[in-house]
């Protein structure tokens, strides 16, 4: 199993002051998220995403836009690390 999500219901499971009707419900849970991710994954296999990967927004307002007195891109390459707006 992965997951932050999987890994504390196992952590749950684990647990000596549950009771088996509680450790039931927690491994159908566990089994139903599991089953649920397989079919993601499987659509996903069927039907991929022409967007893939990661993917950048950048609002209109964003100081990656802002430009210098000839128009040119006032920010490029490592100076965009860090940037406050400054209007």
């Amino acid at each position: 199993m992965c997951g932050p999500g999987l890994e504390m219901l196992e952590i749950m499971m684990e647990d000596n002051n549950l009771t088996k009707k509680q450790k039931e419900e927690l491994e159908k849970l566990q089994k139903e998220i599991v089953d649920e991710a397989k079919k993601v994954v499987e659509d996903y296999v069927d039907n991929p995403s022409e967007i893939s990967g990661s993917t950048v927004n950048i609002h209109q307002n964003s100081p990656f836009l802002d430009t210098d007195e000839n128009n040119e891109p006032q920010f490029s390459g490592s100076r965009w690390k860090h940037i406050i707006k400054s209007k």
